[in-house]
């Protein structure tokens, strides 16, 4: 199994008093650590109606996933981003992709 994707899900809810905007531009931040992070496919954030922000990272594999997630909470671009986190409310968890589709251009 070690050739299959994985997703990391991870949910969370911002420190009282942060904007959208800060943490977006901090959570840009975090490509620095992901660029040196080997088997890092894609990423996505967004916040739903609730105020509940939603991330989902694209591994190469399990391994890749356990590197990027050992190695986070020493990176200062991962500091500085759980610093505007309410940490009591992170749930994170990894599952091995089981479907995935991309549109092309030319279906758009």
């Amino acid at each position: 199994m070690s050739d299959i994707q994985i997703i990391e899900t991870v949910t969370f809810r911002t420190l009282a008093g942060v904007s959208d905007t800060a943490l977006t531009t901090v959570a840009k931040g975090l490509d620095v650590y992901l660029d040196r992070c080997e088997g890092f496919r894609a990423r996505t954030l967004y916040k739903d109606a609730g105020g509940l922000w939603h991330e989902h990272y694209v591994w190469a594999n399990e391994a890749a996933a356990k590197a990027a997630d050992a190695g986070f909470m020493a990176a200062p671009e991962a500091q500085a981003f759980m610093a505007l986190v309410d940490r009591d409310t992170v749930i994170m968890g990894h599952a091995p992709i089981t479907l995935a589709r991309i549109s092309s251009p030319e279906a758009a």
